[in-house]
């Protein structure tokens, strides 16, 4: 793939995976836009919609030359975020999911740390939880029959890292349900991570269509 040489140069790749997520996209890519950092490119991964989301994105990735668009089969987010991380051209990958949103500092505070400690090769925390408190508990990865409250999750979303840390760990395994919980041992084992604490993360929590809304109602109908 051929890129003009200014997407070569861009500082951090956003990952962006939509599905069916026509309502609530555009809340994600104006926080994009809205960043105080403005050295990104943004890979909109499109997996499989049929809501007919393409024609809201399409036109904005015709005005917006660091975005790209990408669509896809059915594959699910963690295959979303592998597509993403192959196709990214900059030196930080880091994601944005399509019922989330960035305030407006949030890629400015993470290539600051990142810059201020440059041994560290992934970042991941800081995230600022938006609904009901009963939705702030989800089922544990490692234990599903047990709730366990987001803070100690690990939000895939967050990931800030070095793309060849990610390239070389073989991203995410394609699991059904919060494959971050399963790459995030094998990173720390591996490189440098730390959780930082700026909660510049907006995760909208109990949506209806969320993985983590579908994981609760199958375990409680079992």
């Amino acid at each position: 793939m051929h890129l003009p040489s200014e997407w070569m140069q861009k500082s951090v790749s956003v990952i962006l995976p939509v599905f069916n997520r026509r309502h609530l996209v555009q809340r994600a890519i104006h926080s994009l836009v809205d960043q105080t950092f403005q050295d990104w490119e943004v890979w909109i991964i499109d997996d499989g919609s049929t809501d007919d989301v393409h024609k809201d994105l399409i036109p904005f990735v015709m005005h917006e030359p660091r975005a790209r668009y990408i669509k896809q089969a059915n594959h699910k987010l963690a295959a979303c975020r592998n597509t993403g991380i192959l196709c990214a051209q900059a030196r930080y990958v880091t994601f944005l999911d399509s019922d989330d949103e960035y305030l407006p500092t949030h890629l400015q505070a993470r290539v600051n740390y990142m810059n201020d400690h440059p041994s560290v090769d992934v970042i991941h925390g800081g995230v600022k939880l938006v609904g009901p408190e009963e939705s702030h508990w989800v089922p544990d990865a490692r234990n599903e029959t047990k709730m366990i409250h987001l803070s100690d999750c690990t939000i895939g979303a967050t990931i800030f890292a070095k793309k060849q840390v990610l390239l070389a760990s073989g991203g995410f395994r394609l699991l059904p349900y919060s494959a971050e919980s399963e790459l995030m041992p094998r990173l720390q084992a591996s490189y440098h991570v730390h959780k930082v604490d700026f909660p510049t993360y907006v995760y909208h929590t109990g949506l209806d269509d969320s993985i983590c809304t579908h994981r609760h109602a199958q375990n409680r109908s079992h």
